[in-house]
C-alpha cells in the first residue's frame, strides 16, 4: 500500500490531495489570504479533521461543498 487515504480497499491520496488544494484555493480568495495563512486555517479545523475520515465520503463532495462546510465552523485559525 503506497497512498495514505484509502475507500473500499482503493488509493484515494491524489483525490483528498486535489481537494484539499481547492478548498484552500477557495479560502485564500474568499478571506484574500496568503497559501500558508489558509493552508493553516484549513489544516487547524474541523472540516479538514472531518475530511481524513474517509468513511464519512465527504472527500467525494465538491471542493466549494467542503468550503461551506468549513466557513459554517464560523471561525479562521491564524498563525500567531
Amino acid at each position: 500500500m503506497e497512498g495514505k487515504y484509502f475507500f473500499n480497499g482503493k488509493d484515494i491520496t491524489m483525490n483528498i490531495c486535489i481537494q484539499i488544494r481547492d478548498v484552500i484555493d477557495i479560502i485564500m480568495e474568499k478571506y484574500e489570504m496568503n497559501f500558508p495563512d489558509a493552508a493553516y486555517a484549513f489544516y487547524h479545523s474541523k472540516t479538514y479533521k472531518a475530511l481524513q475520515n474517509t468513511e464519512n465520503t465527504l472527500w467525494a463532495e465538491s471542493a466549494g461543498y467542503i468550503a461551506d462546510r468549513y466557513f459554517e465552523e464560523g471561525k479562521i485559525v491564524k498563525p500567531e
